[in-house]
């Protein structure tokens, strides 16, 4: 008989607006006592964390700032007064106040992991946020044209496609504590959020692929909603899975895919549309039915395109819970439009459908 597992513990990894937007759906929708591991890019060197970064020598709080207000147990005036950006009426960026904290923190703490901890024990938090290294790193980006790109804020603005990425130092690896999450997950969790400068910055750290390609439970990517110009032009699911592929994360070692097929607003993609942005298209063919595409209605109303914390939050929850590893190629071939399997697409209704038994 089919049984839902009981949780201890979820990964998830990004940055950017997405890793938030995926902590606030896991943390209102899992059972109280499984934590969360958030695993945060350390390679950002723009606005304010990029000003931080390179006075004070400290990590880039900006992502880790969101992360532990998405995480947080306190009145909403104190995420509120966190996320408060002052500005001086200088030509540069004005601060968050969660940014300055993490600042006076990291310059006073044991170490950066400790900061965090004492930042996130200031918030209520029982969960739990991790750099993903330690290390001061740039990421540097091998583009089509043969140039290659240094600096995650540089990276979108290249003007060509981007073949690979990699972080400087070569040699930085993974905190202990990163590596250990992922090693005791139950599921690990992949985006949404700018694909080559939020998650695979946080992927190609070396060695935390293969800790993810290693890890017992399922490994879910949640696809972006759109497409991100200087990034993922022209991408469809496909282009994102083979990307994941070329850095070191086969498809064999997905589990899911997430991606939307809720409509949006007219207006709202033609105003992407002159920002060089479009929808991500259902493209991907996965004959053997692995990894299993799901799709369903992911849209927050909004005035912008973003993810729902209370669809997105649920969804992962139902596949991290329902997944015995002995029925991971479970999924229906779809036929495309020249009558060939398209893969094994299935929407979330057909993957609530009863099991046999």
């Amino acid at each position: 008989m089919w049984h839902e597992r009981r949780l201890s513990r979820v990964v998830a990894v990004g940055g950017g607006s997405g890793l938030p937007v995926v902590l606030t759906g896991l943390r209102r929708h899992l059972p109280p006592d499984c934590r969360i591991a958030a695993v945060v890019t350390a390679a950002d060197d723009g606005g304010s964390s990029g000003v931080l970064r390179q006075q004070y020598g400290v990590l880039p709080p900006g992502d880790i700032r969101n992360c532990l207000i998405a995480l947080a147990r306190v009145a909403p005036e104190v995420s509120a007064a966190l996320q408060y950006r002052f500005d001086d009426g200088s030509s540069g960026p004005g601060h968050p106040v969660g940014n300055l904290l993490l600042t006076a923190l990291d310059m006073v703490a044991a170490d950066e992991v400790t900061a965090i901890r004492l930042a996130a024990d200031l918030l209520g938090i029982r969960d739990v946020v991790l750099p993903s290294t330690t290390r001061r790193v740039h990421l540097v980006a091998d583009l089509a044209d043969g140039r290659q790109v240094r600096g995650e804020s540089e990276i979108p603005r290249s003007g060509a496609p981007i073949r690979r990425l990699r972080i400087d130092p070569p040699d930085a690896s993974p905190a202990p504590e990163v590596l250990a999450a992922l090693r005791d997950a139950d599921a690990v969790i992949l985006g949404p959020g700018s694909f080559y400068t939020s998650v695979l910055a946080t992927l190609v750290v070396p060695g935390l692929l293969e800790a993810v390609a290693a890890t017992h439970g399922p490994r879910i990517f949640v696809c972006n909603l759109m497409t991100e110009p200087g990034e993922t032009d022209g991408y469809g699911v496909a282009a994102h899975v083979e990307a994941l592929a070329a850095h070191g994360l086969p498809r064999e070692n997905l589990d899911y895919v997430v991606v939307n097929n809720g409509p949006i607003p007219a207006k709202l993609r033609a105003r992407y549309l002159t920002e060089g942005a479009g929808p991500v298209s259902v493209d991907f063919a996965a004959p053997s039915g692995h990894p299993l595409v799901v799709t369903t209605d992911l849209l927050e109303p909004a005035p912008v395109v973003r993810h729902d914390p209370d669809k997105l939050g649920p969804l992962l929850c139902q596949l991290v819970a329902g997944h015995p590893r002995r029925r991971m190629r479970i999924g229906w071939p779809v036929t495309g439009g020249n009558g060939r399997e398209s893969g094994s697409v299935v929407s979330l209704d057909r993957l609530r459908e009863p099991r046999e038994r």
